[in-house]
């Protein structure tokens, strides 16, 4: 007996948040690991993905690191590979966190800033979070942020309200739409123009309701790591949308948030493929 997904579609799309794994370690927070560049390319060939945008993980042992890691793949393989800065304040000071994010985004081509809430462990109204506000609406980057029931307090939507009309020409991005945070989410999209969902953690469900309440054009596949972007692509598959709208989601409303206009590959890679080695989500030693 055997099960294989697979996605059929002639469609180019674009994954929008995809963590990068350390090598030989795992993430301090969550336990992660075992997803290199290799298993990023496998999944992008096998699901017609033209563009992935790589971030750390919130827990990354060395994030500077992981930013000089994106940035040579993203060389390696103009238009498929971009890269989002995300480093702890806390763990690296003001100063230090403020500079790294320039560089990536002013040296290293990155497409925005992540701020971890969760992983971090602050909110995104409090003096740390606005730094990265700051920052990102300094330098004309998307700002990507936690939400969900994983990471409360820090991760409550509505956090981000106020933050969303002091800072009106910043796009801000929630990262995942899952229970019981959704419906707040997708309120928030309806109500703030600069805000944008994403699809991790969500069911089609809450993936309908945003379509149906904020339309294509604030919707976005975040899959997490490589793992997960056939089952995510799948969840657009069964909300009924139409052709138009799944293209705008995968594919225009990416590259519209992220300025992306003339820079993503026409095609997938060319990757051997390859499936990660994991037991329980964790790497296997």
């Amino acid at each position: 007996m055997s099960l294989d997904v697979q996605v059929h579609t002639d469609l180019p799309i674009i994954e929008t948040h995809q963590h990068i794994s350390e090598r030989d370690k795992t993430d301090r927070t969550f336990g992660w690991g075992g997803n290199h560049i290799e298993n990023v390319l496998s999944a992008m060939a096998s699901n017609h993905v033209v563009t992935a945008i790589l971030q750390p993980l919130g827990g990354a042992s060395d994030p500077v690191a992981v930013h000089r890691y994106i940035a040579e793949n993203a060389k390696r393989y103009p238009g498929h590979i971009f890269g989002i800065a995300s480093l702890n304040i806390k763990e690296h000071g003001e100063e230090r966190t403020v500079l790294e994010l320039e560089s990536c985004v002013r040296e290293l081509g990155f497409v925005g800033i992540k701020l971890h809430g969760f992983s971090h462990g602050f909110s995104p109204n409090s003096p740390l979070g606005r730094v990265y506000f700051e920052t990102a609406n300094r330098l004309g980057v998307p700002l990507m942020g936690c939400v969900g029931a994983h990471g409360m307090p820090f991760t409550n939507p509505g956090l981000y309200a106020d933050m969303a009309l002091e800072y009106p020409n910043l796009k801000i991005i929630f990262a995942h739409l899952d229970y019981p945070i959704a419906e707040t989410a997708v309120s928030l999209a309806m109500r703030a123009p600069n805000i944008y969902l994403s699809s991790s953690l969500s069911i089609p469900a809450y993936l309908r309701l945003a379509l149906e309440k904020c339309g294509a054009e604030k919707i976005m596949l975040a899959s997490e790591d490589s793992d997960s972007i056939t089952a995510e692509i799948a969840k657009f598959a069964a909300i009924g949308a139409t052709d138009a709208e799944l293209e705008q989601m995968l594919y225009k409303t990416p590259i519209e948030v992220f300025n992306l206009h003339g820079r993503v590959a026409q095609n997938p890679p060319t990757a051997e493929m390859i499936s990660m080695k994991r037991q329980a989500g964790f790497v296997v030693s």
